[in-house]
C-alpha cells in the first residue's frame, strides 16, 4: 500500500460513530475477510442483467484495492544496569513489529487501514489493534476531511513512525520519538482537516487541523511515562479530548521544508496507587491518589532538507503542564513540569544497498513543587538524556533491509521507575552504551 505523499518517500468522544474503532482488530478483520467473498457468489444468483453489473463493479473495486505490510524483528542489548525499552541491561529480543493494511480509492474518496502489532520490552504484548482507520474525502487540493482513527500529525516523521524502509535509523531520535509512547502519539479517534495551499513562487503550506480524543492503556508507555514522578500503578487514565494541528511550509528551495506542530491535552488524568510514607514516624501505606493537568501542552519545531543522496533534519520541542496530586479528594501538591528537547540528524545514500546515519538527540525533564505541601515530597532532580547515534542500512533485496546501530547514552533520563521494575534515580548508569540491530521485510 502507497503510504501519504511525503517528501522523504523517494525510494519508494466525537460520536457513538467511532465506537467500532475500539472492537478487537481480529475480530474486523474475520468480519471484512470472511463477508467478501461472499458479494461474487450472491452476485451470481441475481437476475442476469444485474449479475453482470455488481460482477462488473467487484471486479473493478477488488483491482484497486492496494495492500501492503511489514514484519520486522530487533534485539537490543546495553552496557550497565539500566533497562531501556525493556530488559536491555540482558539483551532482549523483545522488539519487534508487523502490520498489514490496505487502502481503496474511488473520486475523491480514499479508504484505507491498518492492523499493527507489536513488542517492546514490556509494552505491546503481541497485541493486534487498529493502527489507523480512515475515511477520506478531499474534493480541492486545499481542501480535505478525514475521520476515524487518524494518524497524528506531529513533526517531521511522526506519521511515517511504521515506515521502516524509507529511513537508515532503527531507533528514531527518542527525545521527539520516543518508542514506548507509541500507542499514544501515533494516532487518535477523531476527525482532520487538511489540505495543500499554492504559494506560486513561494513554494505551498501543507496544513492539519484536528480534534478528537485517545484511549490510553494503564499498562501502556504512555501511563508509566505520567506516573514516573513516582513509582505506582495506574488504576485508569483518561483524557478529555486532544486538540491541535501542524503547517509546514514547503519553500522554494528543492527539499527544503520548515514547520510548527502543536497539540494540547485536555483534562488528562490518572487514578493510581502507590505506597508512601506520610509522615517519618509513621509506616508504610498504600495510597490511592490522582494525577491530573488541565492542559498538557506540546510544542515542536522541525526543518528538514534533501538534497540528493543526502537528508538533514533538526526538531525542537517544548512540552508544559501544572499537575495536581491529590488524594481522598484533597489536592495536596501542585508541580510545575517542563520538558524541553531537540536532536539534529544526517543520513546518506552511499550506494544501493548502503545508507549511512547519525544524530544527536537531547532531553531535558524537571518537575519543581509550587507552593508548599501538606505531605512532606521529596524534591525530583531534573533529568537529562544526551544521545549520539550511529546507523548503518544495508538494503538486502528490494523488500529486505537490516540495519545496525550503535548509541552512547549521556545521562539517566528516559528511564522508567515502575512498581514492575523499579530504577530510582540514584542507582542509575550516567553513561552508558545501547547497541540495536533490526531486519524488515516489507510487502
Amino acid at each position: 500500500m502507497k503510504s501519504p505523499t511525503h517528501p522523504r518517500l523517494k525510494h519508494g468522544r466525537i460520536s457513538a460513530a467511532w465506537r467500532w474503532l475500539g472492537q478487537p482488530a481480529k475480530g474486523i478483520v474475520c468480519v471484512f475477510a470472511c463477508g467478501l467473498p461472499g458479494i461474487p457468489a450472491w452476485a451470481a444468483e441475481s437476475p442476469p442483467g444485474l449479475s453482470d453489473s455488481i460482477q462488473h463493479l467487484w471486479k473493478e473495486a477488488t483491482s484497486s484495492i492496494q495492500f501492503g505490510g511489514f514484519v520486522s524483528q530487533g534485539f537490543l542489548v546495553n552496557t550497565g544496569h539500566n533497562n531501556y525499552l525493556g530488559e536491555t541491561s540482558k539483551g532482549t529480543f523483545d522488539f519487534r513489529e508487523y502490520a498489514v493494511n490496505a487502502s481503496y480509492a474511488i473520486g475523491q474518496f480514499r479508504f484505507g487501514m491498518q492492523v499493527f502489532g507489536q513488542k517492546l520490552g514490556e509494552y505491546g504484548d503481541d497485541k493486534l489493534d487498529i493502527d489507523w482507520a480512515t475515511a477520506d474525502y478531499q474534493p480541492a487540493q486545499w481542501f480535505g476531511l478525514r475521520a476515524g482513527r487518524v494518524k497524528m500529525p506531529r513533526g517531521l516523521y511522526n506519521e511515517a513512525l511504521d515506515l521502516d524502509s524509507v529511513r537508515p535509523f532503527v531507533l528514531l531520535p527518542q527525545s521527539v520519538y520516543d518508542a514506548r509512547l507509541r500507542d499514544f502519539n501515533a494516532a487518535f479517534n477523531g476527525a482532520m482537516i487538511f489540505g495543500n495551499i499554492g504559494l506560486k513562487k513561494l513554494g505551498s503550506l501543507d496544513y492539519r487541523v484536528f480534534y478528537g480524543d485517545i484511549p490510553i492503556a494503564t499498562d501502556s508507555g504512555a501511563s508509566d511515562y505520567f506516573n514516573n514522578d513516582f513509582p505506582s500503578a495506574s488504576l485508569d487514565f483518561k483524557m478529555d479530548s486532544v486538540v491541535g494541528g501542524s503547517l509546514f511550509w514547503n519553500t522554494p528551495l528543492s527539499g527544503l521544508r520548515v514547520g510548527y506542530s502543536y497539540n494540547s491535552f485536555e483534562n488528562l488524568r490518572s487514578t493510581r496507587e502507590a505506597t508512601l510514607q506520610l509522615s517519618p514516624l509513621a509506616p508504610l501505606a498504600r495510597v490511592v491518589g490522582t494525577k491530573q493537568t488541565d492542559h498538557y501542552g506540546r510544542h515542536l519545531f522541525s526543518i528538514e532538507y534533501t538534497k540528493g543522496d543526502w537528508v538533514l533534519a533538526a526538531e525542537a520541542g517544548r512540552e508544559e503542564a501544572i499537575y495536581h496530586i491529590g488524594t481522598s479528594g484533597v489536592r495536596i501538591a501542585d508541580t510545575d513540569f517542563t520538558s524541553n528537547y531537540f536532536y539534529v540528524s544526517a543520513a546518506r545514500r552511499i550506494n544501493r544497498w548502503l545508507e549511512l546515519g547519525a544524530y544527536y538527540s537531547y532531553s531535558r525533564d524537571s518537575e519543581s513543587l509550587i507552593g508548599s505541601t501538606t505531605v512532606q515530597i521529596s524534591k525530583q532532580p531534573a533529568l537529562t538524556q544526551a544521545d549520539l547515534a550511529l546507523s548503518a542500512r544495508f538494503d538486502i533485496s528490494d523488500h529486505l533491509i537490516f540495519k545496525l546501530e550503535g548509541h552512547y547514552m549521556d545521562g539517566a533520563g528516559k528511564i522508567f521507575d515502575t512498581v514492575q521494575n523499579p530504577q530510582p534515580v540514584a542507582g542509575r548508569d550516567a553513561a552508558w552504551f545501547l547497541f540495536a540491530a533490526k531486519l524488515t521485510y516489507s510487502f
